[in-house]
């Protein structure tokens, strides 16, 4: 299906919204046989997915509060996300500090982290150890003050390397499936005055045009949005959302920084502080801060990157972070229950799966409040369950036994990275570097990627050497990955937040590319380029971004 179709179609299921729960949503239902359209104002991971800590993780923490049901949810999703996305979650070995001011004490964390496998008993990952002798401490080379350190914990979680490529690739494996997707195109009319049908007024928000959409039922997946699209529907709908905003910075990995991720109670708080080593970068954050700001331009203050600051160098021994070191910064809303009077930490992290027809006698609606990136799927099943009960169906959830488009037909990642990164760079006459960064990327989809250069030769060239990048990924994002603006190219398709520049640096090439593809003027190219920088200066305030434009101009 296209745009073209949506006028003239009845869908199951219209789904607003298109970050990792709204595609999720899409996927399962998609699976089940049902019609689905899904409908994303921007595009795909354009807000709070590609904006976590981008850790798949069964949430350590929520044991303290006694979610244990969140907990084990969490640690089933994370094996399952390993087996179904293994090029794109992967394993991370973490190590808590206990000192002898740690609120959580040696014990407690132990109890803890005893809970912790016993809840993911059916898990491919390592158990937990603890080390309490002060020579195995110091060869952990944690890089972090060791005065009061009595013990270290050492245990595994994921990491979603790219959370962007990871909601793209469920996208896509939606599509495949049959739901249509559509990123760009804004829902600006939902009525119910019919009953048994919803009735959406669509825009595309590049050509203006407008479409009517007729659905049996609506999903209301904005994530933060949520509240904003039910006071579409009714403007006297009550707060439903109570999102707080994580902020994180990042900075190039140096001499004596930690070589383990690092999950430390922070000194300022007592919330969790992470400290994770990300390809070239420590990751750091977070912040848990009650927001009510623009949604669309969410960004770490400076109250926030001088809370990191102080944090950094409180633990760090090898050297003292400032301003200057910061590489860059973003920040992300967390879309939590509206439940005022809590404290941000205590806000719980459960989904909840809203039934308006229950709660306020509206039909055909259902909102979706809360969610974590780890737990999008076993969300996606619950929301499917309850969309297939009203209309009638009986058809069982198959995601848990499909695996994304980058896995499909692999059974050991590894081994295939290693053998395909051989036969694709003899094949196409490339690198061996590069074609196994394709396959970091792409996982079993490289292939794919190295095929459109049999179309035009030169899509082979590099257009960036960090991270390794050629000009057939331009063309595989706008043809198979709905990519449209150069954003959605480069941050969440080519994963440039890798790169000091954030794409500044290949921003021209990529421009010419892509605008041959999608048939841009000369103008219209340049004003995209405009944009891009803006959009990078804006949402990520890179450090070197002045430095990354003169380089480009020179």
């Amino acid at each position: 299906m296209t745009e073209e179709d949506l006028s003239g179609t009845l869908f199951d299921a219209a789904i607003i919204g298109g970050g990792i729960n709204g595609v999720g949503i899409a996927q399962d239902l998609a699976l089940r046989g049902l019609k689905v359209v899904l409908l994303e104002k921007d595009d795909f991971a354009g807000h709070t997915t590609g904006a976590s800590t981008k850790l798949i993780h069964g949430g350590l923490r929520y044991l303290e509060y006694l979610e244990f049901g969140l907990v084990r949810e969490s640690l089933r999703e994370r094996e399952i996300l390993l087996k179904n996305a293994p090029h794109l979650v992967v394993p991370l070995q973490l190590d808590i500090p206990v000192y002898k001011t740690s609120k959580r004490n040696f014990l407690t964390v132990k109890a803890g982290m005893v809970l912790y496998d016993l809840l993911s008993w059916d898990k491919s990952l390592p158990n937990h150890h603890f080390i309490r002798n002060a020579r195995k401490i110091a060869r952990r080379e944690l890089g972090i003050t060791t005065r009061g350190l009595k013990a270290v914990t050492s245990y595994y979680d994921c990491q979603a390397l790219l959370p962007e490529r990871l909601c793209v690739e469920v996208a896509r494996s939606a599509a495949t499936a049959g739901a249509l997707m559509l990123n760009g195109h804004k829902v600006t009319a939902c009525n119910h005055d019919e009953p048994g049908v919803a009735r959406l007024t669509v825009k595309n928000r590049q050509t203006g045009i407008t479409h009517p959409v007729k659905a049996r039922i609506v999903v209301n997946a904005g994530g933060i949005f949520v509240d904003k699209i039910l006071r579409m529907i009714d403007e006297k709908s009550p707060r439903k959302m109570g999102g707080t905003k994580g902020s994180h910075i990042l900075l190039h990995k140096f001499d004596g920084g930690p070589k383990q991720a690092l999950y430390i109670e922070a000194y300022q708080d007592g919330r969790p502080f992470f400290i994770i080593p990300w390809y070239d970068f420590y990751l750091v954050g977070t912040t848990d801060i009650y927001y009510d700001g623009d949604l669309d331009l969410v960004r770490a203050s400076e109250e926030e990157i001088g809370y990191l600051l102080r944090e950094l160098n409180h633990w760090l021994t090898k050297k003292s972070i400032g301003r200057d070191d910061i590489v860059y910064s973003y920040a992300g809303v967390r879309p939590l229950p509206w439940e005022p009077g809590k404290k941000e930490s205590r806000v719980t992290r459960k989904h909840i799966i809203y039934d308006h027809q229950a709660h306020d006698g509206t039909e055909n609606l259902i909102s979706i409040i809360g969610g974590k990136l780890t737990t999008y799927r076993s969300l996606a099943g619950e929301c499917g369950d309850l969309i297939c009960q009203k209309l009638g169906y009986e058809r069982e959830s198959k995601t848990k036994d499909t695996p994304l488009p980058g896995a499909a037909g692999v059974t050991d990642m590894k081994s295939y990275r290693e053998e395909q990164a051989v036969l694709l760079a003899k094949r196409y006459g490339l690198r061996v570097k590069i074609t196994a960064a394709l396959l970091d990327l792409y996982g079993a989809g490289a292939a794919d990627v190295l095929a459109l250069t049999g179309e035009r030769p030169q899509w082979k060239r590099l257009i960036c050497d960090a991270p390794l990048t050629i000009g057939a990924q331009v063309v595989f994002a706008i043809r198979f990955e709905f990519a449209r603006d150069l954003s959605d190219i480069l941050i969440r398709r080519l994963g440039m937040t890798r790169s000091a520049c954030l794409g500044l640096d290949c921003l021209r090439e990529t421009a010419a590319i892509a605008g041959e593809i999608l048939n841009w003027s000369g103008r219209e190219r340049e004003e995209r380029i405009a944009a891009y920088e803006t959009y990078v200066q804006t949402r990520f305030k890179p450090a070197l971004f002045e430095r990354c434009l003169a380089g480009r101009e020179g």
